[in-house]
Parts: structure tokens; sequence; C-alpha cells
């Protein structure tokens, strides 16, 4: 609302003045005006466009990159903790499993073992708080970056706003599992919808709705 007030003062005070500027021209010689207030218009595009909009632009990319490249150490990192737990270190191309049908597949089914790999996942992060931990390690990486995006910079598109502020909700929420039956079924239940895509509304994604949304960040 501030916001608004504001931008409407600027635009009337522009107007105001614009016809006190027509209405005090001498002998009604308005190139003069012209001239001037086309000058003025083109240094003050240039001004805004050196001055606020490069830095900004700059900024926003730098961000964005940044928080692209911890998006992706984040999945990388917790794809190698994963394959510890379900015993398949075998796997060699692991950036693969950045791919969510790959991961889904992969993970649906057994190890060497005879054993789920999902499963394994889940018991070996409930009985080994070293795994848990490194986990929510990297989680809170990841939201300390979300929130530093939040920060600074402006997000006009309210969808990708609101949905950045619900996921550091979540992942505020997850740092407070304990390695219990419950709590390691609900961590590891919010692990399957980021690698896998799935949604309880939506069913699987075709595509990352969290990479979706950081690259729209560029955009807004």
């Amino acid at each position: 609302m501030p916001e608004r007030k504001i931008i409407l003062f600027l635009i009337v005070a522009t107007v105001v003045c614009l016809i006190v500027g027509i209405a005090t021209t001498p002998d009604k010689n308005y190139i003069p005006l012209v001239n001037a207030l086309s000058v003025g218009f083109v240094i003050s595009a240039a001004f805004y466009f050196i001055v606020v909009y490069l830095p900004e632009s700059q900024k926003r990319r730098r961000i964005h990159g940044s928080m692209e490249r911890q998006y992706q150490l984040f999945k990388k990192s917790c794809i190698g903790t994963f394959l510890i737990l379900s015993n398949s270190q075998e796997y060699q191309h692991r950036e693969m499993l950045l791919d969510q049908e790959e991961f889904k597949r992969y993970f649906k089914n057994n190890n060497s073992n005879n054993e789920n790999r999902w499963d394994a996942v889940a018991n070996g992060i409930q009985n080994n708080e070293y795994y848990l931990n490194e986990i929510l390690y990297e989680l809170r990486v990841l939201n300390d970056e979300i929130k530093f995006v939040r920060s600074n910079i402006d997000i006009h598109d309210e969808e990708v706003f609101q949905f950045l502020n619900n996921l550091s909700q979540i992942i505020h929420r997850m740092e407070s599992t304990k390695p219990e039956y419950d709590d390691i079924k609900s961590f590891c239940r919010f692990l399957w919808e980021i690698f896998t895509g799935w949604s309880i509304i939506d069913g699987y994604r075709k595509t990352d709705i969290i990479a979706d949304m950081i690259g729209r960040i560029k955009k807004t």
C-alpha cells in the first residue's frame, strides 16, 4: 500500500509539473520545453540504466546462479548419502540420479541384498544418526540460501515468493527430525517428494518444481 501511494504521488506530481511547465512557457514557444523534456528524459533513462537497472540485474543473476548451484550441490550430496545407506555404491553414473524418473526407478527397486533401496535409506537414517545429521546439515545450507535469496532480491512473482517461503518453513520443521519411526517416515516422504517430484495433489510431476521456481527467480 505505501508503494502505491508513492507511485500515485509521483504520477500526480509529474502531471502537475508538466501542466505548469506548459502554462508558463514564454510566448507559447514550446520547442525549448520539448527539447528540455527530451534531453532530461534521455539523461534520466541513462542514469537509471547505469545506476539502478544494470547493478540490480547483475546482482539478480549472481544470486540466481548461486541458488541453482546450491540446489544441485544439495541433491548431489544427498544422493551420495542415499547410495551409501542403500548399499548401492556400485552405481556409476550418479549424475543420472538428478533426473526424477531415474531416481524413482532406481530407488524403487531392490539392491544386491534384495532389499528395497528406499526402505534401506529410511532404515539407515533411523539407525544411524550420523547420516540423519548429514542430510539435515545439507537442508540447513539450502534453507540459508533460500532465506538469502528472499532477503536480497525483490521477487515480484507471487507464486515463486510463496513457494520459497513454504519450502523454507517445511525445511525448518524438518530440522527437528528425530531418529524415531514417525519422524523418519515423514522426513523420508519429504525427501522423496524433492527427488522424484511426487505431489499428493498432482502425483509425479514431469519436471523438478523446485528447479522450475528457482529458474523463475531470474525472470521476476
